[in-house]
């Protein structure tokens, strides 16, 4: 057996704050709703404690690959994290995972998806959470609708099952559609792990997500 650590689903926690490009390789931050209370929103949680809305994060931006014409997103990337390529696919832009942080053979990871579709904003949104309760059920979706760079999202906290060998863990998912002709853009940011109260999880998913940029 491998003993690769696993980087499985599509569907990971995400937070509230956002950052727009700023053409000078900063970011400037963005609310796009309060943090959800509970057990599952420390990480949200941490960022609205610990970031002013309007203050900057510098530091190494990597893309999420994007198709000709297409916006670019680009993600902070903290040390320890790197470019996982597993799941590259049409759908899946960026997959970063953080080896070091590994438990349960499982690494905590971040990913990125963009898909095209020729549905308007409140139709993309509408099957990213009918895909979400499909899988966890719909009484556990608590939608936070809001704005990350200007482009309508929701933002979404749930519990994936089990899954072969990895455990159940919280996830949450930022949903964001941007106007793209013929129809829309909808990107996912996802990020999950076994042991999502870690510290260090915690600090660098919330300055990946705070700090992601949206441009073109």
């Amino acid at each position: 057996m491998s003993s690769r650590p696993r980087l499985a689903g599509l569907l990971v926690p995400a937070l509230l704050l956002a950052g727009c490009a700023g053409g000078n390789g900063e970011t400037s931050l963005q609310t796009g709703a309060a943090a959800p209370d509970g057990p599952e929103a420390t990480a949200a949680a941490a960022v609205l404690e610990s970031t002013d809305a309007g203050a900057t994060v510098a530091g190494e931006l990597i893309p999420a690959r994007p198709e000709t014409g297409e916006p670019m997103l680009e993600v902070p990337l903290p040390d320890g994290w790197q470019r996982d390529r597993q799941l590259d696919s049409d759908l899946v832009r960026l997959a970063l995972t953080n080896p070091a942080l590994t438990r349960d053979s499982f690494a905590p990871n971040l990913v990125v998806t963009a898909e095209p579709s020729p549905a308007d904003v409140e139709q993309a949104i509408d099957l990213q959470l009918t895909g979400i309760a499909d899988l966890v059920g719909p009484a556990d979706l608590h939608p936070v609708r809001g704005e990350i760079c200007g482009h309508p999202s929701a933002t979404v906290e749930y519990t994936l099952p089990p899954m072969a060998a990895i455990p159940e863990r919280p996830a949450v998912v930022q949903i964001i559609v941007v106007d793209h002709d013929p129809g829309t853009l909808t990107y996912t940011m996802t990020a999950q792990a076994t042991a999502p109260a870690d510290r260090a999880y915690e600090r660098d998913v919330a300055r990946m997500l705070e700090g992601v940029q949206i441009s073109g």
